[in-house]
């Protein structure tokens, strides 16, 4: 997903370089997950729950997920959900995403696994960072990684709405071709992003917290 790529990897490709300065580095950012050997990458980051077999080498190098998020507008003139069932009575705006049901949201909360089955929405999009704008500007409420929701949450132009659900807990993995021959450089970036990604995210997780 594209979204980790702009709030992690580029920074992590920064601080990287720092430390291999001969290594240059061709970023391609996209939400499928490419054909390594076909298209000639050397790495591939993935988010997703879990992964499909292949014949790649993968490692889980982080853990991230969503949470509801609404303006502080829309909050003041629609009012704050309490419980889940609250939704119903609200403007739930539809994400289409590869990892995401378009009518349904599942929850893991105090109580488990739940899920509510949204009404017809007033918007949908298909990239996460125009959910993040139409959230801001009023139009509902909407599902957001927390990575998309930090910056938000910091300037006060995003609320996070029940706070006590979490959504789409997504695992981060690295992938790349083979173990036995693994390039020095792969190597090292994987170990580097392994080191780097883990800590950026429970940075952004405390935020997101209040912590």
């Amino acid at each position: 997903m594209t979204g980790i790529g702009q709030h992690y990897v580029i920074r992590a490709i920064a601080e990287y370089r720092k430390q291999y300065p001969e290594v240059s580095v061709d970023l391609t950012m996209a939400n499928r997950v490419p054909d390594l050997l076909d298209e000639g990458y050397d790495v591939a980051l993935v988010v997703a729950s879990e992964l499909p077999d292949s014949g790649l080498v993968s490692r889980c190098i982080g853990k991230t997920y969503s949470i509801l998020c609404a303006s502080p507008e829309y909050l003041a003139r629609r009012g704050h959900p309490k419980v889940l069932a609250d939704l119903a009575e609200h403007d739930c705006l539809r994400l289409l995403s590869p990892v995401m049901s378009l009518d349904k949201w599942l929850f893991d909360g105090p109580y488990g696994q739940e899920m509510i089955a949204l009404a017809p929405s007033p918007f949908q999009v298909n990239v996460g960072d125009g959910m993040t704008e139409a959230i801001r500007c009023g139009m509902g409420i909407g599902v957001l990684p927390v990575y998309s929701a930090i910056a938000g949450l910091r300037d006060g132009s995003l609320v996070r709405v029940l706070p006590h659900y979490r959504m789409q807990r997504l695992n981060v993995y690295a992938l790349y071709p083979s173990r036995q021959y693994l390039d020095a450089k792969i190597k090292t970036w994987v170990e580097f992003l392994h080191e780097r990604l883990p800590a950026a995210l429970e940075a952004d997780e405390q935020i997101v917290m209040g912590g």
